[in-house]
């Protein structure tokens, strides 16, 4: 096996990885909110899929920014559509986070 080959089998490998990763840490995550995990516990959970989304982002090429800047454009659209004022409040909220 070449080099190159050797580099495009392990980045394969490590994409594979962070996707069973993300989707243990979300099962652990429902399960948790099942189990009515306290709050350090979810947090904990959020924190480490947050950290292999960002990973898996730029595994993909996409960097942090550019991920932010996505996600700003979607909850702006959600912003256009949300009519309850609760989720309003929310997504103004996750807006000013992405948006800093």
């Amino acid at each position: 096996m070449s080099e190159k080959e050797f580099d495009i089998a392990r980045s394969v490998r490590m994409t594979e990885g962070l996707q069973c990763q993300m989707l243990t840490l979300l099962s652990n995550f429902y399960e948790a909110m099942h189990k009515n995990a306290s709050k350090a516990e979810k947090t904990e959970l959020l924190a480490d899929l947050e950290t292999a989304l960002y990973l898996m982002a730029q595994r993909l090429g996409i960097s942090p920014e550019g991920l932010d800047k996505k996600a700003a454009a979607h909850v702006r659209l959600r912003l256009l559509q949300e009519d309850e004022s609760f989720w309003r409040e929310n997504l103004l909220e996750v807006l000013n986070r992405l948006e800093k």
